[in-house]
Parts: C-alpha cells; structure tokens; sequence
C-alpha cells in the first residue's frame, strides 16, 4: 500500500529512530517491520535495550536535548516525529524499563501510485 511521502524525509525519521534503538541495545537484535491495514501504513522499530520509563516518555522524550544516553543530544526522536507529523502521520512508542522499547510510525495510506505528491523540475 503506498504512502504519500517524501522519501529523503521518511528515511531521515527511520533512521534516527534505528540509530537510537541501535544505540540502546547494546548489540542486541534490533527490528524493523512494516504493515498496512488498508488505511494506514505502520513502520514498526523495535529494540531489547534499556527501555524508557513512563515520566520520561511524557516529558522529556521529543525534547530537543533530552537524552538517556550519556553522550546523546536528544535530536533525533524529536526530529522524526517533526517529519512524521509534517507528513500527515503520528509516532506511538511502547517502552518498560529493563524491557525495550517499539516506535511505531503510522501514516495514511493513499488509493493509487497516481495519487503520490509528485516532484516538480
């Protein structure tokens, strides 16, 4: 099913949101699935590592500079979800402590290949 995105932006968002759950597994598996259900397009980034708790998820997460890691600059989850968002799609996050942690972009899916934003010269 497509989507109606500009892919240099869509690949910006996944890839922070890889880099981070990389960063965060400590060489554990990390995985990428995506599904449709005909109306929405999810893109599904899951990690093993730390985890986040739930304060830090409501306050803190797409802070710009906020970070669980000691040296990160907390741009990229707030960087993806500012692309996300721009292209008419949301960010959900599933996280436990100790446990790991599942962003999932959603984005509406659009009817035909015609319909995709198309770029002008």
């Amino acid at each position: 099913m497509p989507v109606g995105v500009v892919a240099d932006e869509l690949g910006a968002a996944v890839g922070h949101l890889v880099q981070n759950a990389l960063d965060a597994s400590s060489g554990e598996p990390v995985t990428v699935r995506v599904s449709s259900d005909g109306t929405n397009v999810a893109i599904a980034v899951a990690d093993k590592g730390v985890g986040m708790d739930g304060d830090f998820i409501r306050n803190r997460l797409f802070q710009p500079f906020a970070s669980t890691k000691p040296d990160g600059f907390g741009i990229g989850a707030f960087e993806a979800r500012s692309l996300i968002t721009a292209m008419g799609g949301q960010i959900s996050i599933d996280s436990r402590p100790g446990r790991g942690t599942t962003f999932t972009i959603l984005l509406p899916a659009v009817e035909a290949a015609s319909e995709l934003p198309r770029k002008r010269a």
